[in-house]
C-alpha cells in the first residue's frame, strides 16, 4: 500500500477497506469520531448487496444515509458498552507488537486468539457463515466494525514496553493524556479541523474526495488481516518511536498497567503534530 506518512490516509484506509458483509470479503482506537468517520467512509463504499445486509442487520432503512448513520453508531458501541458491560473484549482491540519483533512472532503476541487480527478474522467469519456469537449480529458488526478502525491506528499494534503509547506522556498543545491519546483524538480532531468540515460526516465526504482515486489500493485481501496489522506497526515504528524519537525499550507485551513503567514524555510541536496530520 505504500507508505502512509499521514493520520488523514489511515483513517480513510480503515474505511476504505469496508467489509462486504455479504459473500466474498474485501474487506472492510481511535477515539469516538475516528470510529465514525471510518464507519461512514466503509458505509459509503459497501455494494448494494452489501448495503441491504447491514440494513437487515442493524434493522435500518437500507438507504445509504441510514445505513451510514447506524454503522456510525454500532462503530462506537465496542469502546462506550462493551469495554464496561463485558471487560473480557479489552484485550480484543490490539496486538502488542514488540519493536524488536519479525512477522514470524506476529501469531506469539495473540494469547488465545483474543487480540485485534485474531477477531476481525473470527467476526468476518461469523457474518459470513450467519453464526452470530452471544453478542448476536448486531453486535459482530459492531466488534467487526470497530477492530478494521482499530487495526489501522498504529499505536493499537505496536509497544515499547509502553502499552502502546498508553504509558508516554505528552506536552503539547491542545492538551494530550498520553501519546496514545494523541493518535487516538488529537490527531483526528486536528484534521477534523484542518478540512473544516464540522461534523463527522462531512469530514468523512472530504477525505474520500480527496483520497477515493487511490482506493483500488485500499483492498483487503483473503486472509491478509495479519499482514494489515504487520503493515501499521511498522507505521508505529517509522513514523512515531523513530520519528519521535523514543528510546528503543526491551520488549515487554501484555503489559497490565503503567505502573512501575519509566516511558518518560515527549514534547510534540505543532510541526510534528501537522507532519502526522496533515492533509
Amino acid at each position: 500500500m505504500g507508505r502512509i506518512p499521514t493520520i488523514s490516509l489511515v483513517v480513510l484506509l480503515g474505511g476504505m477497506s469496508a467489509l462486504v458483509l455479504s459473500g466474498t470479503t474485501r474487506a472492510w482506537a481511535w477515539g469516538t469520531e475516528g470510529h465514525q468517520i471510518v464507519a461512514i467512509i466503509a458505509a459509503d463504499n459497501l455494494t448494494p448487496n452489501a448495503r441491504t445486509h447491514v440494513a437487515k442487520i442493524l434493522r435500518v432503512s437500507a438507504k445509504k444515509k441510514a445505513v451510514a448513520t447506524a454503522m456510525a453508531a454500532a462503530a462506537i458501541r465496542p469502546d462506550t458498552q462493551f469495554r464496561n458491560s463485558n471487560p473480557e473484549t479489552k484485550p480484543w482491540h490490539f496486538i502488542d507488537l514488540c519493536l524488536q519483533d519479525t512477522q514470524s512472532d506476529l501469531p506469539a503476541r495473540c494469547p488465545n486468539q483474543e487480540c485485534v487480527v485474531a477477531k476481525i478474522d473470527e467476526y468476518t467469519a461469523r457474518l459470513r457463515d450467519g453464526h452470530a456469537d452471544h453478542f448476536g449480529a448486531k453486535g459482530d458488526v459492531a466488534f467487526l466494525l470497530h477492530f478494521v478502525g482499530d487495526i489501522h491506528q498504529p499505536l493499537h499494534t505496536a509497544t515499547n514496553a509502553d502499552r502502546g503509547g498508553n504509558c508516554v506522556q505528552v506536552a503539547a498543545s491542545p492538551a494530550s493524556e498520553n501519546l496514545h491519546h494523541t493518535w487516538d483524538t488529537v490527531l483526528v480532531q486536528q484534521v477534523e479541523n484542518a478540512v473544516d468540515a464540522g461534523t463527522v460526516q462531512a469530514t468523512a465526504r472530504k477525505l474520500e474526495t480527496k483520497y477515493g482515486p487511490e482506493k483500488a489500493t485500499f483492498a483487503w485481501q483473503p486472509d491478509g488481516t495479519a499482514a494489515v496489522a504487520w503493515e501499521s506497526t511498522g507505521i508505529a515504528r517509522k513514523e512515531i518511536y523513530t520519528a519521535l524519537p523514543l528510546p528503543e525499550q526491551s520488549c515487554e507485551p501484555n503489559l497490565a498497567s503503567c505502573q512501575n513503567v519509566h516511558a518518560g514524555t515527549v514534547t510534540l510541536s505543532a510541526d510534528e503534530r501537522k507532519r502526522e496530520s496533515d492533509i
